[in-house]
């Protein structure tokens, strides 16, 4: 009998099943440089398709304090996107193009961090034959979708694939003026139906074939609501504390 499956709505990036409020520590290494973050996010009781996530950089010190925060409005359309480092007066908004790269000095796309898919991105036919047939997987389904900036810019394309299954992004193929530049995907998922944050992501960058691994190394934990609206470092804080906790 045929696959018939076929795409339902996807499940937010980086869920944590039933948690609206929750938080993990993640790990990677940049060449021998070991580094370590804590994502924190809040899905809104009221409005489940606005979300807030925060990503801390707690190691290498010299970025310590780093943070970048996400504001999502599925419905709306919005997102708006902050970051800060050490070294700055205040956070800064991201300019939308900039959106597509990585944090400073990590392998950390703002893309990848998101709950849902760019508001920005604008859905298109796929040219790409590897798009179409990822495996020859009837379980995965392709989405590609475009952003079109400023004619000074580059055309910036971007492929998500779908794991039918889980309803998650499995995998997500960012190219540049049609040329691949950088996939990430899920190499292990955090359990049976995507109920837990991925195991470990690894991120690959076309050009040079440099690979980074991304390894979950706590539970997602759940956090109290109000703790998102008190200052950055509070929220880190309060985060660190409950998972030295658990």
């Amino acid at each position: 009998m045929d696959d018939v499956r076929v795409a339902g709505p996807v499940r937010p990036n980086l869920r944590a099943g039933r948690l609206t409020a929750y938080t993990f520590s993640v790990e990677t290494a940049i060449g021998r440089n070991p580094m370590r973050y804590l994502l924190a996010r809040r899905f809104d009781g009221e409005r489940p398709t606005r979300a807030t996530t925060v990503l801390f950089v707690l190691q290498p010190a010299v970025l310590s304090g780093t943070y970048v925060r996400i504001e999502e409005d599925k419905l709306a359309g919005r997102c708006q996107v902050h970051t800060f480092l050490p070294t700055m007066a205040a956070p800064l908004p991201v300019a939308e193009p900039l959106t597509f790269d990585c944090l400073p000095l990590t392998d950390v796309s703002y893309l990848d961090l998101m709950a849902w898919s760019h508001p920005a991105l604008r859905p298109v036919e796929t040219t790409h034959a590897e798009d179409r047939n990822l495996d020859g997987s009837a379980a995965v389904a392709p989405d590609t979708r475009h952003y079109l900036g400023p004619p000074s810019l580059p055309t910036l394309e971007v492929t998500e694939f779908v794991d039918l299954d889980r309803g998650l992004v499995s995998r997500r193929l960012l190219r540049r003026d049609g040329q691949p530049l950088r996939t990430w995907e899920i190499t292990e998922h955090g359990g049976a139906g995507g109920e837990e944050p991925p195991r470990r992501i690894e991120v690959c960058r076309s050009r040079t074939g440099h690979r980074t691994e991304f390894i979950r190394t706590s539970p997602a934990v759940a956090l109290p609501d109000g703790v998102f609206t008190r200052p950055p470092m509070q929220l880190r804080h309060a985060a660190e504390e409950r998972l030295d906790r658990r």
